[in-house]
């Protein structure tokens, strides 16, 4: 945990950053990517309390699969934000050890050379979130008539219900009903969405606790270097850089849509990509999956509905004179064949194949939906953030002991490049020897 506060830098009415403050900025963002790490290992817990939820029908599966590979990508580029965060602290105390460097520079070296203070302990790999639980139907653990057999039975007589009952479970069809029995648990889907609205507000908590961390060694009073160079450090921070491009929803570059090149006018609030990203994917599996939750309540109902008007009618059919004694008579398979025959031609059958039919569609549409989001989760491997070293913000630092750090800063950058040590990289990227890429290496990209 960070210890106590310095006193704030502008509590004689100016500005002086001093390397303290910038070292507790560090051990306060150093604390933030920790608490953002953990709120994906929550979600991935309350997710995986549930399984084979989809339920059954080609449009369940279909979303069942989309589900998987959305959540997948999502807990990956939250995986790479954790890092990110993890690099800004980093970042700062470098910093911060440039600037006590500079001052000793600019003393004239009196004394011993200061050491530099260790780089805080973040999580510099992605956390392995997950994988959650498949939510396909495996055909397992459930009597997958019986959320509708039971309503239809309700409508007999007992005696017949009795009779028909063990018949109904094996030989009925209600129509094109067969096809989504069992239907999507709507109980899980709406918990499954509720975890996931939690998790759309955390994003954008994230992106916040990180701001309150750099704001103590921000002054939003200025326009100065240092400031700009700050906006551009928080903005960093959340996927943006400065060659970044305006993309849309397939990594096109196009006129509107989502920028990813840093604004030093904007603070770090104004352009964090990453955190856009994640709430909206979190936000459209919430929605999605509290639409199918409704879609199963209508489906049901009318299914429902069909069954219980076909029951009762069929009920009459059958108990006009008839009773137990009749049945030993005839015989049982005689009456639940008979049964079956009236059901079925009081059955209003196009109803509930059209509700099928609808029901196949709107889950089959919300597979699309996941998946047009999957190249917008990618977007964007955030390398480590460097604060750039400026006079500016230190008064008594000689402009050519802060160009000859921040010289420093760069030739490290760029041994960085040649030799990575904190890289980022999506699945895909890996690519082999003979003078291609070191598996691991980050790459760089337009955005």
């Amino acid at each position: 945990m960070a210890g106590t506060a310095p006193p704030p830098p502008n509590q004689n009415g100016g500005f002086d950053v001093q390397p303290v403050h910038v070292y507790h900025a560090s051990e306060l963002v150093k604390d933030a990517q920790f608490a953002h790490a953990d709120r994906a290992f929550a979600l991935v817990d309350a997710l995986n309390k549930y399984n084979q939820s989809a339920g059954r029908g080609w449009g369940a599966h279909n979303f069942a699969v989309a589900y998987m590979i959305v959540t997948e990508k999502f807990l990956e580029a939250w995986g790479r934000s954790v890092v990110s965060v993890g690099g800004a602290a980093v970042g700062l105390t470098i910093t911060a050890n440039h600037y006590v460097l500079a001052d000793w520079e600019a003393s004239g070296r009196k004394g011993t050379q200061p050491r530099n203070a260790p780089e805080p302990a973040v999580i510099d790999k992605p956390p392995r979130y997950g994988p959650v639980n498949s939510i396909k139907w495996s055909g397992t653990g459930e009597d997958a008539d019986s959320w509708w057999i039971s309503g239809i039975l309700g409508e007999f007589p007992d005696w017949l219900a009795l009779i028909v009952g063990p018949s109904f479970q094996h030989l009925l069809r209600l129509g094109k009903a067969h096809e989504i029995t069992p239907g999507f648990k709507q109980e899980d889907g709406r918990n499954m969405a509720k975890s996931l609205r939690l998790i759309a507000g955390e994003t954008a908590k994230a992106s916040d606790e990180f701001t309150d961390a750099i704001s103590t060694i921000t002054d939003t009073r200025g326009n100065s270097e240092w400031q700009r160079a700050m906006r551009a450090f928080g903005q960093s921070v959340w996927g943006s850089t400065e060659w970044g491009r305006v993309l849309d929803e397939n990594r096109n570059r196009a006129e509107t849509g989502r920028s990813w090149r840093t604004n030093r006018d904007l603070p770090p609030t104004g352009r964090r990509p990453i955190v856009d990203v994640l709430k909206k994917t979190a936000d459209a599996l919430q929605e999605t999956l509290d639409h199918l939750a409704q879609v199963m309540d209508t489906t049901r109902a009318t299914t429902e509905r069909c069954g219980k008007e076909a029951a009762r009618a069929t009920a009459k059919d059958f108990t006009g004179g008839l009773g137990l004694g009749d049945v030993t008579k005839l015989g049982v398979g005689a009456i639940v064949g008979e049964v079956m025959l009236s059901f079925r031609s009081h059955m209003d059958q196009a109803t509930v194949d059209a509700a099928v039919d609808h029901y196949h569609s709107e889950f089959d549409a919300a597979a699309d939906k996941l998946i047009k989001l999957v190249p917008g989760i990618g977007r964007g491997d955030p390398q480590r953030p460097h604060v750039p070293v400026r006079n500016c913000a230190r008064p008594g630092v000689r402009c050519a002991v802060a160009q000859r750090v921040q010289a420093g800063e760069q030739l490290a950058a760029r041994r960085r490049e040649s030799h990575p040590v904190h890289v980022l990289v999506r699945p895909g990227d890996e690519r082999g020897p003979r003078g291609r890429a070191h598996p691991g290496e980050a790459r760089r990209q337009d955005r």
